[in-house]
């Protein structure tokens, strides 16, 4: 990578990752809770809802929020979600229907019933691995194998990408961050994954970060893709790599 691809992406990290990125990013829900079960239970709902366009994302994670009212984690252990979402197969939000809904709510209140957060729930998932592929990978399947494959929010192939897993895990782990909770210190922040979506990718290949398909196409995102580009934004920012995640989603939403 050329010194100056470098200086680009270190002041475009600088650039996006402000209080200001909130506004319109689904990371905003979490910074309206002080309890730490409710930050972590509201940025899980968000991060599993973050598909699609921003505006209807950040519409249906509301609406989802509104109704919890003051404690999502408490809305959940009580049951309440289940008279938001009918039983049926009708689309909720896209592709996620009222029933897988109830699955995803359903799993989360049984996490929250056995630990008191999701983190500390989590830990217990974690296995400390030598290397990023491996722990990663290994959190990711633990999370999603939490859920039925019925509930098609949660990525249930090992080629998944796991975006908005590594998203919230992002959120969670990073410090220091104007955007990100920080509060996981049992993940290291080199262990993490970009996020990858189509913003990512794009800019990723426009960059020449990942090479393009044989027709010049942005390839698609994938679990090995995910670690190839965070092993090169360690090139980058060595300590805390998905810091690239700003430069690059940032460029990518706002070149639109």
């Amino acid at each position: 990578m050329t010194k100056g691809l470098k200086e680009k992406l270190i002041l475009l990290a600088e650039k996006y990752e402000t209080p200001e990125f909130l506004k319109a990013d689904p990371s905003q829900f979490m910074h309206n809770y002080s309890n730490e079960t409710d930050i972590e239970t509201a940025a899980f709902i968000s991060a599993n809802l973050a598909f699609g366009r921003r505006d209807q994302i950040l519409k249906h994670i509301q609406l989802i929020l509104d109704e919890a009212k003051a404690s999502p984690s408490q809305w959940i252990l009580n049951s309440e979600y289940k008279n938001f979402f009918p039983k049926n197969n009708k689309s909720f939000y896209r592709m996620y229907s009222n029933n897988s809904m109830l699955i995803f709510f359903d799993t989360i209140k049984n996490i929250l019933t056995q630990e008191k957060t999701l983190g500390n729930f989590f830990k217990k998932l974690n296995s400390e691995k030598n290397d990023t592929q491996t722990q990663s990978l290994h959190l990711c399947q633990k999370i999603a194998g939490l859920f039925s494959s019925d509930c098609n929010l949660i990525p249930h192939t090992n080629e998944s990408a796991c975006k908005k897993i590594n998203l919230f895990l992002r959120w969670m782990v990073r410090n220091n961050s104007s955007v990100d909770m920080g509060l996981w210190s049992w993940y290291k922040k080199t262990n993490l994954l970009l996020p990858l979506d189509t913003h990512v990718m794009a800019q990723a290949t426009e960059l020449k970060l990942l090479p393009a398909t044989s027709s010049g196409k942005v390839q698609s995102a994938s679990f090995k893709k995910a670690i190839a580009l965070t092993q090169i934004m360690k090139e980058v920012f060595p300590d805390d790599p998905v810091k690239g995640d700003f430069a690059l989603f940032g460029l990518g939403v706002n070149s639109k």
